[in-house]
């Protein structure tokens, strides 16, 4: 187990919570760094006196064995702090006034309109006081279906609020990867803690406070590695032998101080919902050869044909750049790829889609690149035999 960096914010002065309680922060807080290598990409500090739409939507509805309906009403932005109020059954909103909505108990959540894949994700905490509300930190692409993963980052249920669970599930092919349930080493309820996970190509790491708690393996090769949502979610549910829902903790609320991410590599997907993948020239189709991540991977055989990924790296800095070679029969044994900036070629290399295994392959040696700006990897058609696209990637040295 290995413990992060911590830095110091020092704020202006406490800050009042939504609904009242002890401020989130400090006057000098502690706040965990993430680990060595990583900029950060995205966070909302909750610093807005309502959700920021443009980039959340709402958990809504009710899931299986639940005991609680998920309403936008129920989580509300103040105070810096994201808060999800829990309300007795018939009752909804801030302060868990009488709703027709439903009859059932009221949570809610927030669900990420990005969609990212490998960084490091974090949020500061606080769970609530009562039994049977499961609180999570998670990420899953919502409606997917077939293969795809899920990710917990913490699951707490608050009858035992000093243990969490982590997992990685490779849904519909190959199970569910979990530390089982572990002992914090406080009441998670009682005060603020921060938890994250680091999701690298072939592995998950999961942090509480800063410390290594678990890891497992988790190859590209052998489960699916799509592009995830995150979730903030509290719900009632019927999980981890929960007694029922203690009305007398009712209303109650969870609260989320912040959430980030952070990045250290920077990839390329023709399946990445953010886009910076492109087609030119004709005859592309959807190749049935295994891709990277367990995706889609696409191919031509005509002449003229290129595709090209844009790629802003995370911070600046000294990165290699690589193409995955989908590779197989048919294959151009001598396909151009190119790095570019702008019209300035930066590397080049001869990639063989010909051979029997597929892999990931230089293109070139080390490359100084800048923070944010668009760089451009190029794989086109020019002899005998297909050229196919999929992934590439700029990694940190």
């Amino acid at each position: 187990m290995g413990v992060r960096a911590l830095i110091t914010l020092v704020t202006a002065g406490t800050l009042p919570l939504v609904s009242g309680g002890p401020a989130p922060a400090t006057d000098e807080a502690e706040v965990l760094a993430a680990p060595p290598g990583y900029a950060l990409s995205w966070a909302d500090e909750f610093d807005g006196t309502a959700v920021d739409e443009s980039r959340w939507t709402f958990r809504t509805g009710k899931p299986w064995n639940g005991w609680s309906t998920q309403l936008p009403e129920n989580v509300s932005v103040g105070g810096g702090v994201m808060t999800i109020r829990l309300c007795p059954q018939g009752t909804s909103g801030p302060d868990c006034l009488p709703t027709s909505a439903t009859t059932d108990f009221t949570g809610g959540g927030l669900i990420s309109k990005d969609r990212p894949r490998y960084g490091y994700y974090e949020v500061r905490a606080r769970t609530n006081v009562g039994s049977g509300w499961h609180s999570a930190f998670w990420s899953a692409q919502v409606g997917a279906t077939g293969l795809f993963t899920e990710i917990d980052g913490f699951e707490i249920d608050s009858h035992v609020p000093g243990y969490a669970r982590h997992n990685v599930i490779a849904w519909n092919h190959g199970g569910h990867l979990t530390s089982g349930i572990d002992e914090l080493g406080f009441d998670s309820s009682a005060g603020w803690h921060v938890y994250g996970y680091e999701w690298r190509e072939d592995e998950v790491r999961f942090f509480v406070d800063g410390v290594q708690v678990w890891s497992t393996p988790y190859a590209p090769s052998t489960y699916a590695h799509n592009f995830l949502n995150v979730w903030l979610t509290t719900i009632a549910i019927d999980l981890n032998d929960s007694p029922g829902v203690d009305v007398g903790a009712l209303p109650g609320r969870t609260q989320w101080d912040y959430v980030r991410y952070y990045q250290r590599d920077a990839y390329g997907d023709n399946d990445d919902p953010a886009g910076g993948y492109a087609e030119s020239g004709t005859g592309w189709a959807t190749s049935g050869l295994p891709a990277f991540g367990r995706l889609t991977s696409r191919y031509s055989c005509t002449a003229g044909a290129a595709a090209h990924w844009t790629l802003r790296p995370p911070s600046a800095g000294s990165y290699r750049a690589y193409l995955y070679r989908v590779g197989g029969d048919g294959g151009q044994p001598d396909a151009p790829v190119t790095v570019a900036d702008g019209a300035t070629t930066l590397a080049a290399a001869s990639v063989d889609f010909g051979a029997a295994e597929s892999a990931w392959v230089p293109v070139g040696g080390a490359l100084s690149l800048s923070a944010g700006r668009p760089y451009t990897v190029r794989v086109e058609r020019t002899g005998a035999g297909c050229v196919r696209a999929d992934a590439v990637k700029f990694v940190r040295q």
